[in-house]
């Protein structure tokens, strides 16, 4: 099932073009690695993929339908974003900030129910804070407060979620948790994810298709068994690559 597509998107910020006719179909069962350098547009991007900024040109669908012309609400219920970075701007616990996710799939004045709750109570388990559902958000360390965005993006159910730097702050245990769980929800529950990621190799690992922005208008989309080697990779981040074949037969990209 195609949930997402872009035709001839154009994404630009003042006195620069990031993309230009981008057509890019996500499908359920995907999982996409959106990389490029710094400042190549990823955030931009995914904030424009979420709607939250207009395109400079062409246009976005949201399973079959004009993006631009859907319900905040029904967009909130099909597509969740994870920003770059997470703020705690009123006092709450780990547990009711979890439970905002809820809020696309609440009617007015309707509270969360026991069922709302032990979604959000499951999604804490899935990045190990449930011994934390009681802490205030102001006491956490930014590895917790990241996997408590997280959580919070699970317990809201989308179909397709959009993750910008998913790994931040995160040890090394939790960031390959973090992938194999977002992994696994394409693969079993037919959702689609698409990442911004820094680390080649966690895209190459856990990601099946990879969108590449060259930062000047250019890019390249399409499966990343394709489009992962050394000659894309040193022009996208402007360095030298190589490839090395590891002993469980993955590949591993290294600057030369």
């Amino acid at each position: 099932m195609e949930l997402l597509r872009a035709v001839s998107l154009d994404v630009a910020v003042p006195g620069r073009h990031l993309l230009r006719g981008l057509n890019l179909n996500v499908s359920a069962g995907q999982c996409w690695a959106l990389l490029g350098a710094n400042g190549s547009g990823k955030t931009t991007l995914l904030h424009t993929l979420a709607g939250l900024l207009p395109p400079a040109g062409g246009s976005l669908w949201l399973q079959g339908a004009p993006l631009s012309r859907l319900p905040r609400g029904h967009i909130a219920r099909l597509l969740g974003l994870l920003p770059q970075d997470s703020s705690d701007s009123f006092p709450a616990t780990v547990l009711e900030t979890a439970l905002i996710g809820r809020h696309p799939h609440l009617g007015r004045w309707h509270n969360e129910t026991e069922e709302d709750v032990e979604k959000a109570r499951r999604a804490l388990a899935q990045v190990e804070l449930t011994a934390l559902e009681s802490r205030s958000c102001h006491t956490l360390s930014g590895g917790e407060r990241r996997r408590l965005a997280l959580a919070t993006l699970l317990t809201q159910e989308p179909r397709l979620l959009l993750l910008d730097e998913p790994t931040n702050h995160l040890d090394l245990s939790h960031q390959m948790a973090a992938l194999q769980h977002l992994r696994a929800l394409a693969d079993g529950d037919h959702r689609a994810v698409l990442m911004a990621l820094h680390d080649v190799n966690l895209a190459a690992r856990y990601c099946d298709h990879v969108l590449m922005l060259y930062g000047d208008g250019h890019w390249q989309a399409g499966p990343a068994a394709e489009l992962l080697d050394e000659t894309s990779l040193s022009r996208l981040y402007g360095h030298p690559m190589m490839c090395i074949a590891a002993p469980d037969g993955r590949r591993a990209f290294l600057p030369r």
